[in-house]
């Protein structure tokens, strides 16, 4: 089909195109309530799209940018692998690293739309799973070696044939998981977003004719390349460059440097990532599907905020990212970990555009939430599960306010579990969930609260997976303008007889009932010179008991 031929008025691409980010935040909603675990019904830790027949995402919800600016990599890949053995009521499954995806945990469910027999679209789903099997539950380790002690790899993969549940797959992934209830389920709830996609692709093409809607879905690729350039145009042409440490290479090394150029000519932005280190022997490296999405989060937040969000982006960026670098490795590398190098990225990539453009600056927020993978079990029904948790920080202070309090940052939007939720599915008890007076870096506006979580150990031995970054003071977030840098993070475990553990950042270990774990993470940076703060925002800080 040509599109040169077909029209559309602006009014009606407005519609059509409204229609289409409704039907992925309607996607959005099925998955959530209809999900299984805490992970992806209480925390969001989940994203939904549609994409050309091509793959190029269109349309996205509004939940987690790590997981959006990757999905179109997905799709392309089942493209490949599957060429036109496609058929309609197929739902594709995949979440390897190298084939498009990000890490194992996240699972990627996608499903062609056929209108009239032919290839139209395709309506995707990514979900952070509990649990894919792996060395350790929760199938994180920052210690392992290598992928294939991370979990189950699933290729591109049919899930669904012609809307029929792959049973031979589904009990292939039963039996090399801990939570076979858990994921089976979170794995049909997503099959049941994609179809929702379908139906309101459907409905449109039906409504104004397939024509008009893929002239529109083509046009909103445009808009967002055409407002990128015209962002660029509109800025000065220069070079900028940051780097950004770990504290480790996941493994107790040395830390591991992440290195940005950014050169801005004209309407384009060019993006140079070799000067970062090469891949690591731990599991913090970053697939390049995850880079990617780092690019698209910061260029999005520094050069054109109010566009949405699709591929046409990447059509004004170009890119260099060395094969074998911790920001694109080969495999077989570890990148369950990733997670903690995509956000010190995405910090490093806005510090070096802040470079070019000063009056667009901000102080640094948390580059990494604190994660605890626990495998556990209910104390309702004594089922064999995970607890996968997450404790944000704080997000770096403006030129014109103060920063947030107790978020996951950047290119991640996870929502903390609720203690009661914690309590009910796990032999585990939230002893403290509190902001964290004093984590902040202190200026004319100050960062925002870091926070304070405390986890009992109720029964038996639970094996346990937990990281976090920026806990060396030199790589705390930092101040700009003049503002002050904000805590490191702190991690401290308790044993049963009161004494303290010496424990490593990131770390596997087993937890003995009765063990206290304790997470203090690290506010956001300061903006300006502290003495510039104003009385009001000073008598804030003081009956809020915030200092």
């Amino acid at each position: 089909m040509s599109l040169s031929s077909t029209t559309v008025d602006t009014v009606s691409f407005e519609v059509i195109a409204s229609a289409l980010q409704s039907a992925a935040e309607e996607m959005g909603s099925v998955l959530k309530r209809s999900s299984y675990s805490p992970i992806i019904r209480d925390m969001d830790d989940f994203s939904c799209a549609l994409f050309t027949a091509d793959g190029d995402l269109v349309a996205q919800a509004d939940y987690i940018p790590a997981q959006l600016g990757a999905m179109s990599l997905v799709v392309k890949s089942i493209l490949t692998t599957w060429g036109d053995q496609l058929n309609p009521g197929d739902a594709f499954i995949c979440n390897h690293p190298f084939m498009g995806a990000m890490h194992l945990p996240d699972i990627n469910v996608v499903s062609p739309i056929f209108i009239d027999d032919r290839l139209v679209a395709w309506s995707g789903t990514a979900a952070h799973h509990i649990d894919v099997g792996g060395a350790n539950p929760g199938s994180e380790g920052p210690e392992l070696e290598d992928i294939f002690g991370e979990g189950l790899i699933l290729p591109p993969t049919r899930l669904s044939i012609a809307g029929v549940e792959n049973r031979d797959l589904v009990l292939l992934i039963t039996e090399n998981i801990r939570d076979p209830l858990s994921t089976v389920s979170d794995l049909r709830a997503q099959r049941a977003s994609c179809r929702l996609g379908d139906e309101r692709m459907q409905e449109l093409a039906t409504l104004y004719g397939l024509d008009v809607v893929e002239l529109v879905m083509a046009r909103m690729l445009d808009v967002v390349e055409s407002g990128v350039k015209n962002a660029l145009r509109a800025l000065p042409d220069g070079v900028g460059e940051a780097e950004g440490f770990l504290d480790d290479d996941g493994r107790d090394g040395p830390p591991t440097r992440v290195h940005a150029q950014v050169e801005k000519r004209g309407e384009r932005l060019f993006i140079d990532l070799s000067g970062s280190d090469p891949q690591v022997g731990g599991a913090m490296n970053v697939p390049w599907a995850s880079a990617r999405a780092g690019i698209v989060y910061a260029v999005r937040a520094m050069v054109a905020p109010g566009l949405g969000s699709n591929d046409g982006l990447m059509r004004a960026v170009e890119v260099n990212a060395p094969l074998g670098s911790v920001l694109n490795p080969v495999a077989p590398a570890a990148v369950s970990v990733r997670h903690n190098t995509c956000q010190r990225f995405a910090d490093t990539l806005i510090r070096a555009l802040a470079e070019l453009w000063p009056d667009k600056a901000v102080a640094s927020s948390t580059v990494s939430f604190f994660c605890m993978n626990v495998g556990s079990s209910s104390p309702l029904t004594g089922r064999s599960s995970v607890m996968a948790d997450v404790v944000g920080g704080g997000t770096g202070a403006t030129a014109h306010s103060d920063g947030i309090d107790g978020v996951d940052t950047y290119m991640s939007n996870v929502g903390v579990m609720p203690a009661e939720v914690v309590e009910t599915n796990y032999q585990i008890r939230v002893l403290r969930s509190e902001f964290l007076p004093g984590s902040q870096g202190v200026g004319e506006f100050n960062g925002g609260l870091g926070l304070r979580r405390e986890y009992e150990i109720l029964s038996h031995p639970q094996r346990a997976t937990f990281y976090a970054e920026q806990t060396r003071e030199e790589f705390a977030p930092r101040g700009a303008a003049g503002g002050f840098d904000a805590a490191a993070t702190t991690i401290t475990v308790v044993g049963p007889d009161g004494n303290e553990l010496d424990v490593p950042s990131k770390t596997s270990m087993t937890l003995q009932p009765g063990t206290i774990v304790r997470v203090e993470t690290a506010g956001g940076g300061g903006y300006g010179n502290p003495a510039d703060r104003s009385a009001e925002l000073r008598e804030f800080d003081i009956r809020n008991d915030r200092l």
